[in-house]
């Protein structure tokens, strides 16, 4: 069974809904097909969906459509149940047979309803927890609207126990478990919501109090329903304060300056000019993958102020640039990195590389800074008019792989072998940016003595990360204080282990 690809027509009714869901297939190639255990539910992805409402009425200024399977013609009408008329890449769930799962899809529509819909990656994540318990329905031969009286036998704990166990065998993370119930609890109280109701409780459920920091970092606390299945996969988080990682949207290690002298070097010598400039503002802004390489040649033509050094550019909701969460702030760019771009700009190089791109931009300043050789972003925001020309757009995995393929090889032949991610970078910026302000000034004294001067520094390095929540940006300071402490401190007793080794060396023979 083949999936229209490039455009779908669909309707917003519930009932239309369901005759739409059939006609997204093109005419089987059989009629039906039977049940084989390497046939799969899969996740179809049709790139450019129109959202619409069929009418006999004619609107102004509309255009017959025809139904080729029917025979019959009509109108186009904008649909009113969602926020926009087209959404791209959007996600199909398909069953082995080749039909979809109407009630599941029904409830994919059901997300673009709000007046900001969810994104096609929050959709396909979903979809993907969905159709993982489908298969696990169709293995197992449930009807997942059929309720027992039994609690341990309806579809909700039985699909909970099936998930325990794929933890249990190390197949599952107990995170990844959390999130699939909670999509899973989303899908059912929808259908409740759309007319079905079910005799028994599908799960137990009671009012939490959530305790949590504002962005001021003021301790605040609010309400949350909470149920029997998603506590079982409660996480523990680590709160280990000498890790050498910091929590910041990931674990991130910040490089020392020894290490970030090593990546430069690897960087020079492999001659990648995209990569050099692309890494280096990492380093010197703190900005993410997803924003580095959707920077704009727009970003890059306008000439600073005089006697500045550095140069502000715009970033997140508004602009071209995307950020997580669209979040708006600004990035300063040390003048002498904004210069360089400017020459890379101009160069026969990059050229080069905007003559290969097949996506022409209404503006030339709107062509992303760095292309690959193809001429293909390495990172495409979400608001490209282009994105629905690919099955996946682009998100930075030709990033992992130079940095897979030639990064890390340049850095071992070079005698170096430590653990590296591009998001490190935006650590590493945090971490350099502290220590740079606490040059004279131990982070213990200006804690302890002016506490001023200690949150001026809090909410600048804040302000410069583009932090949220004020408990990120104090956890910089904390690993500044705990993790080197730590490290010292262990430095220090393996030379003492060390020194009482050879003392005992000395005493016998240690083979």
């Amino acid at each position: 069974m083949i999936l229209a690809k490039c455009q779908a027509k669909v309707v917003s009714s519930p009932l239309m809904q369901r005759k739409l869901l059939k006609g997204f297939l093109l005419q089987r190639m059989v009629a039906s097909l039977p049940m084989k255990s390497n046939f799969r539910v899969r996740i179809e992805v049709i790139r450019k969906l129109e959202c619409y409402e069929p009418s006999t009425i004619e609107p102004v200024g509309g255009h017959v459509c025809r139904v080729a399977a029917k025979g019959c013609d009509y109108y186009r009408h904008s649909a009113q149940d969602v926020a926009h008329d087209v959404f791209y890449h959007y996600p199909v769930i398909v069953d082995p047979d080749g039909s979809p799962w109407v009630e599941a899809n029904r409830y994919l529509l059901s997300r673009l309803n709000a007046i900001v819909p969810a994104k096609h990656r929050t959709l396909e994540s979903i979809a993907s927890d969905l159709a993982h318990f489908r298969q696990w329905l169709l293995e197992e031969e449930i009807d997942f609207l059929t309720i027992s009286s039994r609690p341990r036998a309806r579809p909700t704990y039985r699909y909970c126990a099936y998930l325990h166990d794929e933890i249990r065998f190390g197949k599952l993370k107990a995170q990844t478990a959390k999130r699939r119930m909670s999509s899973l609890q989303n899908f059912y109280r929808w259908i409740e919501g759309d007319g079905v109701k079910f005799e028994l409780p599908l799960w137990l459920e009671n009012d939490e109090a959530l305790k949590f920091k504002d962005a001021r970092g003021f301790q605040r606390s609010k309400s949350v329903k909470s149920t029997d299945l998603t506590r079982s996969f409660r996480v523990v988080k680590s709160t280990n304060d000498y890790s050498e990682y910091i929590d910041d949207g990931g674990k991130l290690r910040p490089l020392p300056r020894d290490e970030q002298m090593a990546l430069v070097a690897a960087l020079n010598a492999i001659g990648n000019t995209e990569m050099i400039l692309a890494f280096f503002f990492a380093l010197a802004t703190g900005a993410r993958l997803q924003t580095v390489f959707t920077l704009r040649r727009q970003n890059f033509l306008g000439e600073p102020y005089q006697g500045a050094v550095s140069h502000r550019i715009k970033v997140g909701g508004g602009t071209l640039v995307s950020t997580k969460y669209a979040k708006q702030m600004v990035l300063l760019v040390p003048l002498f990195l904004y210069r360089r771009v400017q020459v890379y700009l101009n160069s026969e190089r990059c050229q080069r590389r905007i003559s290969s791109s097949k996506h022409v931009y209404p503006e030339s300043g709107e062509q992303y800074l760095f292309l690959t050789r193809a001429g293909q972003p390495y990172y495409m925001a979400d608001n490209d008019p282009f994105t629905f020309l690919y099955r996946s757009p682009p998100r930075g995995n030709a990033v992992t792989q130079f940095i897979r393929q030639q990064l890390k090889p340049e850095l071992y032949r070079q005698g170096h072998d430590f653990e590296f991610r591009f998001h490190d970078l935006r650590a590493t910026f945090g971490m350099n940016l502290l220590e740079d302000r606490l040059v004279g000034h131990p982070l213990d004294d200006i804690s302890a003595q002016n506490q001023p001067n200690f949150f001026r520094l809090l909410m600048y390095i804040r302000q410069r990360m583009g932090h949220t929540n004020l408990a990120t940006t104090e956890r910089y300071l904390n690993y500044q204080k705990n993790y080197k402490l730590a490290a010292h401190l262990q430095y220090g007793y393996e030379d003492h282990l060390e020194s009482l080794l050879k003392a005992v060396e000395g005493c016998c023979e240690l083979d």
